[in-house]
């Protein structure tokens, strides 16, 4: 890229963040290049961690959509396939919102544009970042019409920017590339923070697209990793987990589906990596709250619309084993050899007592769990 090239996205860049702070609910943008007394600010805020965030995995079935909620400021990644277009938008209203200040198309399968298209068409949009490249799809034709219609262009990610929603910012980590013989491998990869709690969603990325990340010599490090194409053996790989050390995976895949996800293989790595397993086919839509220094999970079991969040947390993957185990049902916990442990699909694992009372559970009158 030339030093002119370069100059002019600067400049739309810097005018884009200007205009934008002039609305509720500011949208600022730094260049991986740039410095600028906004970059300061954000670093600011970031390490004081003052406000929470939510994450929203939304249960799509076998798609990925996640809404995400900072200080009254929203971003959908990602809608779903169209069976649950009107599920995304029953959920969003259920949380009151009533303007997305970014919309991320991560890349242009059906399972992850076509609620994209549905959020468009329902709401105002603020920033629309998509990757460079075209489909030749009837929901990737309505996508490009629709933001034509409504004078939207389409934001080009471009790695190491870094973007304000709220009290939190999210970077950009790939594509890395502009030409790639797999399309998943242009997915748009974000790292969220939020004081000293972060999150790393990757779309479809490949395991290309991730060695290209691990190359940038950006941090990767995180706290909670949605996985990369919905738990596919070409994505999470080795190196990859390696460098997120991630705490808590979160997988988007649907009950039973055709293409075997999540893998063994992933599985596999993530359990010898020792992540904490949390899973939309087993349990629903799934709520990460971020505090700026701690994540708590709510999860709602029913899967149901709504997507109002319940009281109970844990939900972890029956591959992760805790100390106690709780009955989703009963809500009381266990120990190990108590004669009401419940059939291994009621199950949800706690490391001590104290988590699973924190998560609404009650210990069990047989075996006194302490």
């Amino acid at each position: 890229m030339d030093k002119r090239s370069f100059s002019i996205k600067k400049f739309i860049a810097f005018f884009l963040a200007f205009s934008l702070s002039l609305t509720g609910c500011s949208q600022d943008v730094v260049l991986k290049n740039g410095t600028s007394k906004n970059q300061e600010s954000n670093s600011n805020v970031q390490t004081k961690g003052g406000k929470d965030l939510e994450v929203h995995f939304i249960d799509v079935g076998q798609g990925s959509s996640t809404l995400i909620e900072s200080d009254g400021c929203y971003m959908l990644v990602d809608g779903g396939d169209s069976k649950y277009t009107s599920k995304v938008v029953s959920y969003l209203n259920d949380q009151s919102v009533d303007k997305l200040d970014y919309i991320i198309a991560t890349h242009y399968d059906a399972d992850h544009l076509n609620g994209v298209v549905a959020a468009l068409s329902n709401y105002d949009a603020g920033v629309v970042i998509a990757p460079d490249y075209k489909a030749d799809s009837k929901v990737y034709k309505s996508f490009t019409s629709l933001l034509k219609e409504k004078k939207i262009k389409i934001t080009y990610p471009e790695t190491g920017t870094k973007y304000k929603i709220g009290g939190a910012e999210f970077t950009i980590l790939a594509p890395n590339d502009t030409h790639y013989d797999d399309a998943n491998d242009y997915s748009v990869a974000i790292k969220l923070v939020n004081g000293n709690n972060s999150f790393i969603l990757t779309g479809d990325a490949e395991i290309e697209s991730e060695y290209e990340m691990l190359e940038t010599g950006i941090d990767l490090s995180c706290d909670v990793y949605l996985a990369g194409h919905h738990g596919s053996r070409y994505s999470s790989s080795q190196a990859f987990l390696q460098a997120l050390e991630p705490d808590s995976v979160v997988i988007s895949v649907g009950k039973d589906n055709r293409y075997g996800h999540p893998s063994d293989e992933t599985m596999a790595r993530l359990d010898a990596a020792g992540c904490d397993i949390y899973r939309t086919d087993k349990l629903g839509d799934i709520i990460a709250t971020s505090n700026g220094k701690k994540i708590t999970f709510n999860v709602n079991k029913s899967s149901g619309s709504s997507g109002k969040k319940n009281n109970s947390s844990g939900g972890k993957d029956t591959k992760t084993k805790g100390a106690y185990i709780g009955n989703v049902n009963s809500k009381k916990f266990h120990e190990k050899d108590c004669g009401s442990v419940p059939d291994e699909e009621n199950r949800v694992y706690f490391n001590t007592a104290d988590d699973a009372e924190d998560a609404g559970y009650n210990p069990c009158g047989n075996c006194n769990p302490k």
